[in-house]
């Protein structure tokens, strides 16, 4: 009851309306909504945490439960707090491109009991405030990272009384990835008003530029700032000297923050926990990747925990997530992130596969690929052959988004057409008369599948698309790609006697229950390759906790439940998507105050998993608006009862979404940023670029009631 009530109180400050005879605009209280999922904590915890992140797209880290890193006598079960920029990387074993970590920046004596504690993490700011007292002394740490110059973070320590000192420490021994231990050799000087300290890892250098107006002095590889009553500012810079003052930093910070919020494309639900998971998704997301030329982050970000790498793969859940709320120029940097790429792909694939066209990469090189993973990559996964489609994916909607032709045939058509040729070269006719995939080495995206076999059902369905898209952009140029898709590909020859796909020919009835991921939902989840759910593939959506190893639990590996709920939302089954919401909790999979995912159920450590976020965020968004089938579909998995508002939601279809839905009826105003054909509830609708129109919805009987132009 009570938390019904903070409900109905939440939404009467979220709102305001006005009415004109033309147009009802639903004015969105911004901060409002964005508060809601705003972090709290009033008790400093006795034992280990969640941190809390922030970034910029380029520099970020986790901050502990003081306000700063946690320090070596306070380590966290949580994972790593530590300052990583996507500059900051070696390449190393198997030739490979990993990300190191910079420095860490610590109290050094953390104080055991506190009072009067309070942590607060502003989104709409984009601000972490740590205010801490023990004894007679009082701290206020504020920090942020600055989107304006992505290469500074700032923060402002008010002490009244007295605290401890502060550590900068340059990380000097690195534990890599593939058990590496590397060397990074720290050399500190002072240049003018600044601090810095110079790193060298193998063939790596970075700066870091300290400015504070706090006291400092060099222990050893160590700067230690001693804090004086009242305001303590520091601002931390890679690679160049700080240009700016601290006040200047975070009012741009600020700012920028606002702005975004204002832009962005919005939810507003009706569940205390979705709401969260969609505003601190989306921050998460936002502060993790950025519309720079300079490399892609890693799927938990700037934490340090996982992985070093950046996965083409686990982009693809969450780029749909930025062309749906208007972050294009994120979305459309990535594809020509990509493009400058091709000649790199087609020779590692040819070194690798002996095979023509683009195999891309499990993981992407920070620099190019000359030398990239010489003479052979780490280990088996490397070789998964759906990668490719997903990659097309991403190119393709982006330039659907983009709409402008010549950047499509510069940075889309060379992607799509090698990658379909990539594909082509890998399949061959069988005697049954239809297309197979068989080559080695190669790997299936379900990484408990085996090495090596033929007909991988994810390599079936991104060929499928990949050819799809490459017929609609007119690149079949002998009519190979037409004849397989006509023939069939070996989709008829993994077909179970329960109706659905097995993982790959090699499989069979033994790896029932025992997949690690569900591939057999992917063309509802990953690729849309049909106008309407594919019974084959419902029967896997209704099979899948049988599917899928300990799910039962339930216990999900990686991004499985994600993808679970994503496929929900595009077959509209309310019920079952409600079982896999409850079971973000019942298994772990997020942590108990829905701050963020853990990348496989229970594994604390790699926390902030952008990857599953990406995909929540998505079936949040597609539970209320989806054009996954070629058509509008409105509230077609919507498990909540009351209010929803939508807000500069983003339709390949060639509309941008704004309007409330409300139990079984809808209020929704359609623009065109592109001349516009689509069905909404069999209906055909067509509208002229910038056109606007008025749509009310009987969402039970599945009508257009009233339509009207504005």
């Amino acid at each position: 009851m009570k938390r019904h009530v903070l409900l109905i109180l939440l939404f009467i400050s979220l709102f305001k309306y006005t009415y004109s005879q033309k147009l009802a605009v639903y004015r969105i209280n911004n901060q409002s909504v964005i508060n809601s999922g705003n972090i709290t904590r009033s008790l400093l915890p006795d034992s280990s945490v969640i941190n809390l992140f922030q970034g910029n797209g380029k520099f970020g880290c986790s901050y502990g439960p003081l306000g700063l890193h946690l320090n070596s006598s306070r380590l966290s079960k949580y994972g790593n707090t530590q300052y990583m920029h996507l500059e900051h990387r070696v390449r190393a074993k198997f030739g490979a491109d990993y990300l190191i970590p910079l420095a860490r920046i610590y109290w050094k004596e953390e104080p055991l009991k506190v009072n009067n504690y309070k942590q607060y993490q502003s989104f709409y700011d984009g601000t972490i405030t740590t205010h801490f007292e023990n004894d007679e002394n009082k701290t206020t740490v504020t920090t942020w990272f600055d989107p304006i110059d992505q290469d500074l973070t700032g923060g402002k320590i008010e002490v009244n009384g007295s605290a401890s000192d502060i550590v900068v420490d340059p990380f000097e021994k690195l534990d890599v990835h593939y058990g590496q231990k590397l060397a990074q050799v720290s050399k500190i000087e002072q240049s003018s008003d600044s601090w810095k300290i110079e790193l060298t890892c193998l063939d790596t250098r970075s700066f870091i530029f300290l400015k504070t107006d706090a006291d400092v002095q060099v222990l050893g590889t160590k700067l230690i700032l001693k804090l004086h009553q009242g305001i303590n500012e520091f601002l931390i810079s890679v690679n160049h000297p700080v240009a700016i003052n601290s006040s200047q930093s975070l009012k741009q910070s600020i700012d920028w923050w606002h702005s975004k919020w204002d832009q962005v494309g919005l939810l507003v639900l009706p569940d205390l926990h979705a709401q969260q998971m969609w505003i601190r998704s989306m921050a998460l997301l936002l502060s993790t990747y950025s519309n720079g030329q300079f490399g892609i982050s890693t799927p938990n970000g700037f934490t340090g925990n996982g992985w070093p790498f950046d996965f083409p793969q686990d982009l693809s859940y969450i780029h749909p997530v930025f062309l749906a709320t208007g972050n294009l120029d994120i979305a459309k940097s990535w594809i020509e992130y990509w493009a400058r790429q091709v000649s790199g792909m087609k020779e590692y694939t040819k070194r690798l596969l002996k095979v023509d066209g683009i195999l891309c990469p499990w993981v992407f090189p920070y620099g190019d690929f000359k030398g990239f993973h010489n003479p052979t990559p780490p280990n088996e996964c490397y070789y998964e052959l759906h990668n490719s489609g997903y990659l097309a994916r991403m190119a393709y909607e982006t330039a659907i988004l983009v709409n402008d032709e010549n950047w499509t045939k510069e940075n889309v058509l060379p992607l799509i057409k090698e990658i379909a040729m990539f594909y082509k070269n890998i399949v061959h006719k069988g005697t049954d008369g239809l297309w197979h995939i068989s080559i080695k080495p190669s790997m299936g995206q379900d990484e408990m599948g085996g090495l090596n076999q033929d007909d991988y059902l994810c390599a079936l369905f991104s060929a499928k698309y990949c050819f799809q898209k490459a017929l609609e952009l007119h690149l079949d140029a002998d009519g190979s790609f037409q004849k397989i898709l006509t023939e069939g590909l070996a989709f008829p020859t993994l077909k179970s006697k329960r109706g659905y796909y097995f993982s790959c020919k090699g499989s069979g009835e033994k790896d029932f229950g025992n997949q690690k991921h569900p591939v057999q939902l992917n063309d509802l989840a990953y690729l849309p390759i049909n106008t309407q759910p594919d019974p084959t593939s419902l029967t896997a959506y209704n099979l899948r906790y049988e599917i899928t190893q300990n799910a039962k639990k339930p216990f999900f590996h990686g991004w499985t439940l994600g993808e679970f709920l994503l496929a929900g939302s595009r077959v509209g089954n309310v019920e079952e998507w409600k079982k896999d919401w409850n079971n973000l909790r019942k298994s772990d999979y997020v942590d108990p105050d829905w701050i963020q995912v853990y990348e496989t159920s229970g594994t604390h450590g790699s926390s902030f998993y952008n990857t599953t976020s990406g995909l929540i965020a998505q079936s949040l968004l597609n539970n209320i608006v989806s054009d996954w089938f070629g058509k509008l579909e409105i509230a077609k998995c919507n498990p909540w009862k009351g209010k929803i508002f939508v807000r500069n939601i983003y339709s390949l279809l060639g509309v941008k979404i704004d309007g409330e839905i409300n139990n079984d009826a809808a209020t929704l105003f359609l623009t065109a940023w592109k001349n516009a054909e689509f069905e909404l509830f069999g209906e055909k609708i067509k509208m002229e670029k910038n056109k606007k129109i008025k749509i009310n919805l009987n969402l039970k009987e599945r009508q257009i009631t009233m339509m009207a132009k504005m």
